[in-house]
């Protein structure tokens, strides 16, 4: 398992009072997660993902310890984060804590690499860490790790890598003869990159960095 990138947590406390029709208020589901994740993602390459938690007044009062939102990328969740095989995407403690009686907002970003093809879940946790209890989890997310997706972008980055060496030999040429060849190398590079960057994005989609 590889360890998740740099994580950045903001969390905010809402105010006592809330108007009703932003309170949020439902019986049914009153901790709540907002996920965003690309759909599709690239082998060995930094998968993000945001998570958004947000909780009714009093409902993470019974916490013992530090909360801690956890997402993996994995084949199937497990009952917590601890005990799901995959790669860590996100693993961090909410800053600062839930107060009492209060209502509760955070966001914590993160990435982790996805290591294995194929359709996964993205499976979400809220956790008490000292004794264990999820507050709330989601499975509800899926991204497929696309060898196309993969292929394709991989070569962008190598057309990309030529074009850097190419201008950079162009920067050094001096005689004419070697800076025409030099142009017309970079002219080609151009084109090569701007062709494989399409066909990166028509395999990975809008959502997946390049």
């Amino acid at each position: 398992m590889r360890p998740a990138a740099a994580v950045v947590l903001t969390a905010a406390l809402a105010a006592c009072a809330l108007a009703p029709a932003s309170s949020g208020a439902d019986s049914f589901t009153p901790v709540r997660l907002n996920i965003s994740v690309a759909p599709v993602a690239r082998l060995r390459a930094p998968l993000r993902v945001t998570v958004g938690v947000s909780a009714d007044p009093g409902v993470l009062d019974g916490s013992e310890g530090p909360m801690r939102i956890g997402v993996k990328l994995a084949g199937e969740c497990g009952g917590n984060f601890q005990t799901t095989p995959g790669d860590t995407l996100l693993n961090a403690q909410l800053d600062p804590q839930p107060a009492t009686g209060r209502a509760y907002a955070a966001t914590a970003r993160g990435s982790g690499r996805p290591s294995a093809y194929g359709v996964q879940t993205v499976c979400v946790y809220l956790e008490d860490t000292d004794v264990g209890r999820v507050y709330a989890n989601s499975e509800s997310d899926t991204v497929a790790v696309s060898r196309p997706c993969t292929a394709q972008a991989n070569r962008y980055q190598a057309a990309e890598r030529a074009l850097t060496r190419a201008r950079r030999r162009l920067r050094r040429a001096r005689r004419g003869s070697a800076r025409r060849r030099a142009r017309r190398t970079v002219a080609r590079d151009e084109r090569w990159a701007a062709r494989d960057r399409r066909a990166a994005r028509r395999a990975c989609g809008r959502g997946v960095a390049l």
